[in-house]
C-alpha cells in the first residue's frame, strides 16, 4: 500500500529548473520599468493579460547566468532545459525577446506558458506568439518512484 503523504517525496529537477527559469524571467521583467509600460500599453497583449500577477520577459540574459555546458552543473541545467524544450538545441532561449505569461497550477508550478515578442520588427520567420507546455514527466521514472516508496512502506 502507497502512503499519499509520504515523507520522503520524489524531486523532478526538471522541474527545479524550470521553475528557476520563470523565476528569473519574472525578476527580469520586475526590474525593467520599459517592458512595465509595454505590457500596459501594446496592442500585441490581450488584455485579459495585461494585469497578470505573473510576468516575465526573456530579454536574452539568461544564458549568462547558467555555468557553461562542459560543467557538471551546467551541463546538467541546460540539458534538462534542453528536454523541457526552453532551450533550443543550439542553446538559445525558446522565448528570446518575448514577454511571457505563464500558467500556473495548483501548487503555483509552472505548466504552460504564451510570449508575445516585444520587438519593433518581428522577422517573417518568426512567430509574434509562443507557446509552451511543459512536457510530461516519464511515465517510466514515475512508477520507478511509487515501486521505492511501496518497498520503503512495505
Amino acid at each position: 500500500m502507497v502512503n499519499d503523504n509520504p515523507l520522503i517525496k520524489p524531486v523532478n529537477i526538471d522541474d527545479s529548473y524550470i521553475q528557476q527559469v520563470f523565476n528569473y524571467y519574472m525578476q527580469c521583467y520586475l526590474h525593467d520599468p520599459a517592458m512595465q509600460l509595454f505590457v500596459g500599453q501594446s496592442s500585441r497583449i490581450p488584455h485579459a493579460f495585461r494585469y497578470s500577477a505573473h510576468v516575465g520577459v526573456c530579454n536574452r540574459t539568461l544564458g549568462k547566468h547558467i555555468l557553461a555546458m562542459r560543467t557538471l552543473t551546467g551541463g546538467a541545467m541546460r540539458g534538462s532545459l534542453k528536454r523541457s524544450q526552453l532551450l533550443n538545441p543550439s542553446g538559445h532561449e525558446l522565448f528570446r525577446s518575448c514577454i511571457i505569461f505563464p500558467t500556473m497550477d495548483k501548487h503555483n508550478h509552472v505548466i504552460a506558458a504564451i510570449g508575445y515578442r516585444y520587438g519593433q520588427r518581428i522577422r517573417h520567420w518568426q512567430s509574434p506568439i509562443i507557446q509552451w507546455h511543459k512536457p510530461e514527466s516519464d511515465k517510466y521514472i514515475t512508477q520507478g518512484f511509487k515501486l521505492i516508496q511501496e518497498m520503503i512502506y512495505g
